[in-house]
């Protein structure tokens, strides 16, 4: 049985910033005084004079010691108070109630690239997690039995994204030489997951490679690479692979009556700030769906939803699993995945469609 208490002390962190700080401070004061005092000493043997250690003390260890203490000190509170509204949201996902959280299904992002797919994966769990959901991880190498047994025990499925790209053979295009090498097993697998989550209407959500991903399932096609496709007074104005240090790359304009606008659009905006990793999108689209959302510099497709009410399918280009801390919108995305999922394993009859 765990003793951890059952909500987070806020009181806890400014003894811990303390303390961090003035054991730090001590160590790095004790540090240049010792460095100090022993340049003193050399200097002092060179020169031929009597060593001043007040040198050492004033000139060195205690200015080294407030400037290490005071950057100790904001960086603890930080990852303090992080730490902390981290806490809070576990705890009350903790204390929401005996039933067990919804199980969603999320397959690693590469067959192959072992190191990119662990890194990745991790943000996308810890996401699901924040959301109130247990990440269920599909591994790429299992049967389709397997892999369709794994996903029978979840209650939704998340898409993430890939550094691969969907192979163009699948909607009929000869390949780009900008196109990466498709990830056939990945492919494989989502599939496996969208067919068995469309029978038995289990909530979808797609990711950046996710969104593409479902599109070509539902028979649409993509975009291999978004500059060949825009008029070149239009191509230069955002780099759509802009990349994970790039918090905000464009907007998007939301289409006001879509799924995405009830999810992220709290406050009425129909204009969202988003980051960018990608260099394909969805052009023709799929059976089933309709676009939610464009940027708002060049058009590019954003976003894509299901059209039936009754079965939860989203998919964005963008990476809200990198902004879940700080974002409320991105938050919401998760959220709103999870509590689909919930509701349709709470609901009684809730069998495979066939």
């Amino acid at each position: 049985m765990s003793n951890r208490p059952n909500s987070p002390r806020w009181y806890g962190i400014p003894w811990r910033v303390l303390l961090a700080t003035v054991l730090g401070t001590l160590i790095c004061f004790a540090i240049s005084l010792l460095i100090g005092i022993l340049g003193t000493v050399v200097v002092s043997v060179i020169r031929g004079v009597h060593p001043d250690m007040r040198v050492a003390y004033r000139l060195v260890a205690l200015p080294i010691g407030i400037a290490a203490g005071t950057i100790i000190f904001v960086v603890a509170l930080v990852m303090e108070i992080r730490h902390y509204r981290q806490a809070r949201v576990l705890s009350s996902i903790e204390n929401s109630g005996s039933r067990a959280a919804p199980r969603i299904a999320i397959p690693l992002p590469h067959s192959t690239d072992h190191k990119y797919g662990k890194r990745a994966i991790s943000q996308y769990e810890r996401a699901v997690v924040l959301a109130g959901g247990e990440p269920v991880r599909i591994p790429l190498d299992r049967s389709a039995e397997e892999v369709t047994s794994l996903m029978a025990a979840c209650d939704g499925v998340l898409l993430p994204g890939s550094n691969a790209d969907v192979d163009p053979v699948r909607f009929d295009q000869q390949k780009s030489p900008h196109s990466a090498a498709a990830d056939l097993r990945r492919e494989e697998v989502d599939d496996l997951l969208l067919e068995h989550a469309y029978r038995s209407r289990k909530p979808v959500l797609g990711i950046c490679y996710g969104l593409q991903s479902l599109n070509v399932f539902r028979k649409g096609s993509l975009i291999q690479h978004i500059p060949d496709s825009l008029p070149e007074a239009t191509r230069a104005k955002v780099n759509h692979e802009a990349g994970r240090k790039v918090a905000v790359a464009h907007q998007v304009e939301i289409v006001p009556s879509s799924l995405l606008a009830a999810v992220v659009a709290a406050n009425g905006t129909t204009h969202l700030p988003v980051n960018s990793s990608h260099h394909q999108s969805a052009d023709g689209i799929g059976e089933g769906l309709q676009v939610a959302a464009r940027c708002t510099d060049d058009g590019i497709i954003e976003a894509v939803e299901g059209t039936d009410a009754d079965h939860f399918v989203l998919a964005v280009q963008w990476h809200p699993e990198r902004s879940v801390d700080d974002d409320d919108s991105s938050q919401r995305i998760f959220r709103a995945l999870v509590e689909a999922a919930n509701s349709r394993k709470s609901t009684p009859g809730s069998a495979t469609h066939s």
